[in-house]
């Protein structure tokens, strides 16, 4: 049996969408692009000069210290809100996340911000990046010389999501072509930015490459993909809180022929598919919490082959212990899991994808 893994764990971790057997969803020649809207806040122009912290942040060169925001934002007048505390603190972390991009306002790494062992540096909690810094950041310790003759990402971009779970919302920075996966590909690391009394925080993050696709919805939630193998598919949703933490609403492993075997073993698999390892059918395991839920469909299957796999699916419960759930007792879970982050369940449906932004470089 071919070896297989569980994408769920990787995508809890850095939510990286687990693998997706589709290509890169951010290709930048197809990439909408819109105008800096931020609620319709009122943005100034940046100046061509740009504006840059420090030059270096240990020993990394900052390569990005000349950035440009998009042009000609358009005037308009800020959503009523329910209190002017409300509409104020809005205003506030708008023009603290337009600073941002704008290189002008700094960000601090927020003291929960993961700390990944397999990762040569991760940024450091406590410490300030402006943009130009995070970009410098990001070349450090994506681009290797030995394997690559690239020294920096291609683009970057950003998105503003509402909070789920509040009427706040969150910053979101994109850089695309870090060749995480193989040489010029076109993956790219996010940064989840939120504002807390005044002060800009880099909370969360996660990466995506040609297996793994993660799209932000204007809403807050994430939408991830991802694949293992022909037969090992990931999908799922998570949820980016309005403290700046993705949090996982739930994740579906898809299981399909020979990975199916993976619920019982192999030795379990081979015996009863002996003379049909051609027959198609689909284990799917929930992970929801700290629920694990275990459901299969029969729907490609003929009739003659649904005996075959009942037979399977019975022995994995008698023999191994698998209790296998209804479809209900899954969204029930949901349900409860959108209760517990404070996240309707009905916007789960509601997937508007978000529209990312160019942030221009300065040349010459």
């Amino acid at each position: 049996m071919k070896k297989r893994f569980i994408v769920a764990a990787v995508c809890t971790a850095i939510i990286l969408a687990g693998c997706a057997g589709r290509e890169n969803g951010s290709d930048k020649d197809g990439q909408e692009t819109a105008a800096l809207d931020f609620n319709d806040i009122v943005q100034e122009d940046i100046a061509d000069e740009g504006h840059s912290g420090n030059d270096t942040t240990d020993g990394i060169t900052d390569n990005d210290s000349n950035i440009e925001s998009p042009q000609n934002a358009e005037t308009s007048q800020m959503p009523s809100q329910e209190s002017d505390g409300s509409a104020q603190n809005s205003e506030t972390a708008q023009d603290l996340y337009a600073g941002f991009i704008k290189n002008e306002v700094p960000v601090i790494i927020g003291e929960d911000y993961p700390q990944l062992d397999y990762k040569e540096f991760n940024l450091e909690p406590g410490k300030s990046y402006t943009f130009s810094e995070l970009g410098a950041f990001v070349n450090a310790t994506h681009f290797n010389s030995e394997y690559s003759e690239k020294t920096s990402y291609d683009y970057a971009q950003y998105t503003y999501l509402d909070c789920p779970d509040s009427d706040a919302g969150n910053l979101l920075v994109k850089f695309s072509g870090l060749e995480i996966y193989s040489l010029n590909d076109d993956s790219y690391a996010v940064y989840v930015i939120t504002e807390k009394e005044g002060q800009l925080y880099l909370t969360d993050s996660y990466e995506c490459w040609v297996r793994s696709d993660t799209r932000a919805c204007k809403n807050g939630l994430l939408t991830l993909f991802g694949s293992g193998g022909a037969g090992d598919h990931y999908e799922g949703i998570s949820a980016v809180l309005t403290d700046g933490k993705i949090a996982e609403i739930y994740g579906e492993e898809i299981l399909t022929g020979q990975w199916a075997g993976y619920v019982g073993n192999d030795a379990m698999y081979n015996e009863v598919f002996a003379d049909n390892m051609d027959i198609i059918f689909a284990v799917m395991i929930y992970t929801i919490g700290d629920k694990r839920l275990y459901t299969y469909d029969l729907s490609e299957c003929t009739d003659d082959q649904i005996s075959i796999c009942e037979t399977y699916i019975n022995r994995c419960r008698d023999e191994v212990g698998i209790e296998w759930v209804t479809e209900d007792t899954v969204q029930e879970a949901v349900r409860e899991r959108c209760s517990l982050l404070g996240v309707s369940y009905d916007a789960l449906s509601q997937q508007e994808e978000a529209e990312w932004t160019e942030i221009n470089r300065v040349t010459g």
